[in-house]
């Protein structure tokens, strides 16, 4: 894989992180988390007026952000790493992928249906701890290994893509962009909460149209990896990115 496709591939990481936060999960959960993680009521984080309890939102957020990127992080290392131990059958691990990552876009589409097994998040009080950092962050943990079907295949098909690199260092490189981009809708919710929660009601109206268009750029990328075509991403972000990023794989 060339230096321009893996950069191509952190472009497209850190935008499927932010359009992660808009799935048809995440946006009628986003209330949930929030409460949980600060064990504030929906009433107060509407209305945080207080700083301490402002400050108090913020670093539970900035706990939960930390705790789920450290382990989609390891999850690309380690998706990097195994197929960096197939490096003679990586287009054998691309036509797989490609193949999984179509299946996942026709999920989002309604035409088939793969059941991502629920789990709800735990209650208010965890191992013990009612509220704080600490808390905030065991539930990211909780997220990044138990509810992470919620965004399931957009996850799942950038984790193919880190494993896609053979590569320990980008597939790791590759997830913690996408963390990065999932946390960018987490940290504006934690800071502008009581004028954000409004608008997200309005946006899960329109989930059903997110899903089919989500599901459709998922399925034309699942053909380009399965395909081996990354030039076509390539030329298509060098018109939108007009520099180089300064690091690759």
């Amino acid at each position: 894989m060339s230096l321009d496709e893996v950069i191509s591939l952190y472009f497209i990481a850190f935008i499927a992180g932010i359009i992660s936060f808009i799935s048809p999960c995440i946006i009628p959960m986003i209330t949930v988390y929030f409460t949980t993680i600060t064990g504030l009521s929906i009433e107060e984080l509407k209305n945080i007026k207080d700083k301490k309890i402002k400050l108090n939102v913020i670093s539970s957020t900035f706990a939960f952000i930390l705790a789920f990127t450290i382990v989609f992080t390891i999850a690309g290392g380690t998706a990097g790493w195994i197929a960096s131990l197939f490096k003679n059958y990586l287009y054998l691990l691309n036509i797989i992928g490609g193949i999984f990552v179509i299946l996942f876009g026709l999920n989002l589409l309604g035409v088939i249906n793969i059941n991502f097994k629920s789990i709800n998040l735990p209650e208010n009080k965890i191992f013990g701890i009612k509220t704080g950092t600490f808390k905030a962050f065991l539930i990211g943990l909780f997220f990044a290994f138990a509810c992470s079907h919620c965004i399931g295949p957009i996850l799942y098909s950038i984790l193919i893509y880190a494993g896609s690199t053979g590569s320990a260092a980008s597939g790791m490189l590759i997830m913690f962009i996408f963390s990065i981009g999932l946390a960018v809708p987490y940290i504006l919710v934690g800071l502008f909460m009581d004028k954000i929660l409004f608008g997200l009601t309005k946006i899960s109206k329109y989930m059903r149209t997110i899903s089919n268009i989500l599901g459709t750029i998922m399925i034309i990328f699942g053909i380009l990896l399965l395909t081996d075509r990354y030039s076509y991403i390539v030329g298509i972000l060098n018109k939108i990115i007009p520099y180089k990023l300064p690091f690759g794989m």
